[in-house]
């Protein structure tokens, strides 16, 4: 049976424990570079979990071209408490990048102010100091206005879901050979897979068919099968074999993870997601990711002040560890300054923005 449209999107707190174990993955990847690929895993979870969350907004509001009644008010509303919700929020960060400063904010501020990060950085075949991370949010902005357009031409049909996630695989791969598979990641059409994967969870999220496979083994099993086509393809034609493949497993084994989640509570208890700590943290997820790149940055130039040319403590002092120690904490706190001052307000605004 599939989920009827208009369910009511119910409060899921393991969500934000998942939120703030995504988050958390990544801020380590970029800090401590380990040999090892693990903030893909994030990023993968992040999408796929806003194609379920995204879908079930639109489908419950009928906030799509064509629905009955005034789906043009209705989707002027969705797209009002998206832009509260990332607008402000990320305009701090950039005045933050721009304050520190960071020399491709200031340098190209109209692609960050629109956002269109994902574009400069394929445009440029480099990553800018400090705000590469910033691709992603980009790619979530453009998905917010394409998807509800989609959902009005594929309707509730798996089969059509399928196929726009299969395109994401095709697009990878033609783009590719054809263009240059440099940076093909940041193209919105690369991540299709993803969202359509989040999509596709939220269609079927009560039917029977997903009850068999939203099990902690087969959740095992397509991370090892995602990990274990990392270690033979990664280093292949440059990683380009790999870049090609790899969104497409995560979509699978994000998909299956969620699904598992949203299916037996009791799973998510058990693994800690419903923590205190983890759920405070994972209310605060956009303000970490905000910031987490910026910090390392004013980290760097810290030291680099205080300590001279040829000082051992240079070294010693940005290496992972001691970055990962002085910087954690003020990351918590920037995240929870963000969600205190700015994040949380905007969302007791957002709740008087009622679809008609």
């Amino acid at each position: 049976m599939l989920t009827p449209p208009g369910a009511p999107l119910a409060y899921r707190p393991q969500l934000n424990g998942v939120r703030a174990i995504a988050v958390w993955v990544v801020v380590f990847q970029h800090w401590a570079a380990p040999p090892i690929m693990m903030g893909e895993m994030g990023r993968m979870v992040f999408f796929v979990l806003s194609g379920y969350l995204i879908s079930g907004i639109v489908w419950k509001q009928q906030a799509y071209p064509g629905a009955p009644g005034p789906w043009r008010q209705r989707m002027g509303t969705f797209y009002l408490r998206r832009l509260l919700r990332i607008i402000p929020p990320y305009y701090c960060a950039l005045a933050l990048s721009a304050l520190l400063p960071l020399a491709t904010v200031r340098e190209y501020p109209t692609w960050f102010m629109l956002p269109a990060a994902n574009q400069l950085f394929y445009k440029l075949q480099h990553w800018g100091e400090g705000c590469g991370h910033l691709w992603t949010l980009a790619v979530d902005e453009q998905f917010y206005l394409l998807w509800p357009a989609l959902l009005a031409v594929v309707g509730r049909r798996p089969r059509w879901l399928l196929l726009v996630g299969l395109s994401g695989l095709l697009f990878r791969v033609g783009w590719s050979l054809l263009v240059t598979p440099g940076f093909v990641l940041l193209l919105l059409p690369a991540s299709l897979d993803l969202f359509a994967a989040g999509t596709l969870l939220r269609l079927l999220e009560n039917s029977a068919a997903l009850t068999r496979w939203a099990r902690g083994r087969f959740v095992l099993l397509a991370w090892a099968v995602w990990w274990a086509l990392w270690g033979s393809l990664h280093s292949l034609d440059g990683g380009t074999i790999w870049l090609m493949v790899f969104p497409a497993v995560g979509a699978g084994a994000a998909f299956l993870t969620l699904a598992w989640l949203l299916r037996v509570p009791e799973a998510a208890r058990r693994l800690g997601l419903l923590h205190p700590v983890l759920l405070w943290l994972g209310q605060r997820s956009f303000g970490t990711y905000l910031y987490h790149l910026l910090l390392p940055v004013f980290w760097q130039r810290v030291v680099y002040t205080l300590w001279p040319a040829g000082s051992p403590w240079r070294e010693t002092l940005l290496a992972p560890l001691p970055t990962l120690l002085v910087l954690t904490p003020l990351l918590v706190l920037l995240s929870a300054a963000s969600w205190r001052f700015i994040e949380g307000p905007l969302d007791r605004l957002k709740r008087h923005l009622r679809y008609a």
